[in-house]
């Protein structure tokens, strides 16, 4: 199956993407990231629009201009779970980029998205030219690795307050800012989405959250969450409630 083709395309890295300030690549010799970066696709995706699914071709990796990717994949009951969710400046798609296997996951717009695309050629070109890159791919890779098996961990091993208050934890840390009040969470999710992502039910969490807002350990207002003791979440997040 051939992954799924924005209606908006055009040659060159989008302007607003600096290639050379991502970590994959970081200490990149100039030329080279300017080969990429002239070389690269810009694409635009409509909220809810697919970018790829669950075994499609895979031939190009994926920075994020400016937007939000949900990556996903699904279970064996058939229902999509949240792997990740992606903003700004992350990169994606690498493993099927790299190994010409078909995509483990699906990638969907969360919002009006714009995508700089960097073909399977192009980046191979740039890896046999710099070892920094090869090195800085293996660094992708392996956090990756890492954050899999974190969810895998989640998904098999935790109930669902850890599981809730892991996802918390991370997205005060990634997402947050500092506030009177608390770390308020800039990334602004529907409960459908934070339900996804959790493996739990609409219902399930929003009891939950109830129940830790008037523990005092949050608060949801209009759409924003502002977490009052991340040190707390954190311990659930380790230990359970």
């Amino acid at each position: 199956m051939a992954e799924a083709q924005s209606s908006n395309a055009a040659t060159g890295a989008d302007k607003s993407v600096k290639l050379e300030l991502l970590d994959i690549f970081k200490a990149i010799d100039p030329p080279t990231v300017e080969q990429i970066a002239r070389k690269a696709q810009t694409r635009t995706l409509e909220k809810g629009e697919l970018l790829f699914n669950v075994g499609d071709v895979s031939d190009a990796l994926y920075v994020i201009a400016d937007g939000r990717i949900r990556i996903w994949t699904v279970s064996a009951a058939g229902a999509e779970v949240t792997l990740n969710v992606l903003t700004n400046g992350a990169v994606f798609g690498e493993i099927g980029m790299l190994d010409g296997g078909v995509r483990t996951a699906g990638a969907t717009a969360m919002l009006r998205t714009r995508l700089t695309s960097i073909a399977r050629r192009t980046f191979y070109e740039a890896l046999d030219r710099d070892p920094q890159l090869v090195r800085n791919v293996i660094d992708l890779l392996c956090r990756r690795l890492r954050w899999t098996s974190a969810r895998m961990e989640d998904a098999t091993l935790r109930q669902a307050p850890q599981r809730l208050a892991r996802i918390l934890g991370h997205l005060a840390r990634d997402h947050g800012k500092a506030t009177p009040k608390g770390t308020e969470i800039a990334l602004k999710l529907t409960q459908s989405e934070m339900a996804q992502w959790t493996a739990m039910s609409r219902e399930g969490l929003n009891k939950l959250l109830n129940r830790w807002a008037e523990e005092r350990l949050l608060t949801q207002d209009r759409g924003s969450l502002i977490v009052h003791d991340l040190e707390r979440i954190d311990d659930i997040a380790e230990f359970g409630e």
